[in-house]
């Protein structure tokens, strides 16, 4: 039953960030990923208000919200949501050598895997 909440929340997460990105491509005028940035910090803004919810034990039973809407939809609809949430984390921690690392390697080795893939298909084509 949990794969089923993941399944269902990451196709719609999915679709939300397509009509997001592509709804914002169109309405701008420049080359910036203005969709890109714009899904980030909204899911970055859910993930800390879905992890507040759990954290307060809002909800009876938080798995099933949990996975539906922080592992699925907002792992459809972006990424940086659950990279923003572990920082700060961390930074509330006090484990700010960590949180400047987090983000420095994240940043560093996600353009690194970007350029990497991409040199290589092209090197492949």
């Amino acid at each position: 039953m949990n794969l089923i909440f993941v399944f269902v929340g990451g196709g719609i997460g999915s679709v939300a960030r397509y009509i997001t990105t592509t709804f914002i491509k169109n309405v701008t005028a420049v080359s910036f990923p203005f969709g890109t940035l714009t899904v980030n910090i909204i899911g970055s803004f859910f993930m800390g208000l879905i992890t507040a919810l759990i954290a307060e034990k809002f909800f009876s039973n938080a798995e099933p919200f949990r996975l539906a809407l922080a592992v699925g939809f907002l792992g459809g609809f972006t990424t940086f949501s659950s990279f923003s949430m572990e920082t700060l984390t961390l930074i509330e921690r006090h484990e700010i050598l960590y949180a400047l690392t987090n983000v420095a390697a994240n940043v560093a080795f996600g353009l690194l895997a970007a350029y990497f893939g991409f040199t290589l298909m092209k090197n492949i084509l």
